[in-house]
Parts: C-alpha cells; sequence; structure tokens
C-alpha cells in the first residue's frame, strides 16, 4: 500500500507541480480525484513563483487547463500555522484562503502582515498578492486594527 500511494504521487503530482511553476512539499497527501481536491498533512509547503503558503494542513482545490491538460491550481486553504511569504510581505495566521482566479489572500485568527512599510494586524486581512491592496478587520479583543509605521532613521 505504502508503494501504491508512492507511485501514485508520482503519477499525479508531475502535473500540478509543473503547472503555473508550483511545487507542494508534506508529510502525506490525500487526493479526490472526482473533487479536484488534494489534503496534505503535516509541514506543507506551497511555493509559486509569486508567494510561499505553509501550514499544518492545505487543501488545494485544481483545474485542468484545456490547452496544456495539466493540472492548475484553483485555490488553496491552510489551516494551523499558517505562514504567507510573498515577494514584499510576510504574514501569519491560523487560517488562510487563496483564490488564483483573484488573487487575493483572505487571513483570518490572528492575522499579521509585516512589508516595508509597517506591520499591521487584526481578526481578518484580505490581501491582493498582484495589486497589494489590503484591508484589515479588527481584533476580537479590541475591535481594533493594529498598524505600526516603520520610520526612516
Amino acid at each position: 500500500m505504502k508503494y501504491g500511494m508512492i507511485l501514485l504521487a508520482f503519477l499525479w503530482l508531475p502535473n500540478i507541480v509543473f503547472a503555473g511553476g508550483m511545487t507542494v512539499d508534506a508529510d502525506r497527501f490525500e487526493l479526490m480525484q472526482e473533487q479536484h481536491r488534494a489534503d496534505f498533512f503535516g509541514h506543507v509547503i506551497i511555493q509559486r513563483d509569486d508567494m510561499t503558503l505553509k501550514g499544518d494542513k492545505v487543501r488545494v482545490w485544481y483545474e485542468e487547463d484545456k490547452a496544456t491538460g495539466k493540472k492548475v491550481l484553483k485555490k488553496a486553504e491552510a489551516t494551523g500555522h499558517v505562514l504567507i511569504d510573498t515577494d514584499d510581505s510576510k504574514g501569519q495566521s491560523d487560517y488562510a484562503l487563496f483564490t488564483t482566479d483573484s488573487d487575493m489572500l483572505i487571513m483570518k485568527g490572528n492575522a499579521t502582515m509585516t512589508s516595508k512599510q509597517g506591520t499591521v494586524s487584526g481578526e481578518h486581512i484580505a490581501y491582493n498578492v498582484k495589486t497589494k491592496d489590503t484591508k484589515v478587520m479588527g481584533s476580537k479583543e479590541s475591535g481594533q486594527v493594529h498598524f505600526t509605521f516603520d520610520e526612516k532613521q
């Protein structure tokens, strides 16, 4: 059974790994072909050209690119110790959802983003990976958003 799962991974993953420049590393995964979904568990790292997403568990939905026949990422949902690293920002939260059609990253639960401009934290952060537009909703405790500006010295 173990070797069957390894063989399945080699047959399936190359199609999703190279489509759109994305790779996935994890301790294990489960594939649900009919739902076009894969669940990755343990030390999950998803790398794309523009972003790295890490979490304890990451569920990805994919679709087939009609032109190439390869599987491409549609969206990814991460839970547990979520870390995000983009070309100009770093973030962390309890939960994150990234959708490729809108380039939106939604972070919930103890969400924090840090960039050259400063650090922002709140209960909910919506960040567009392409435009860098950011919206933040306050924390549960205070209902406020916290932003720290990094001043030049």
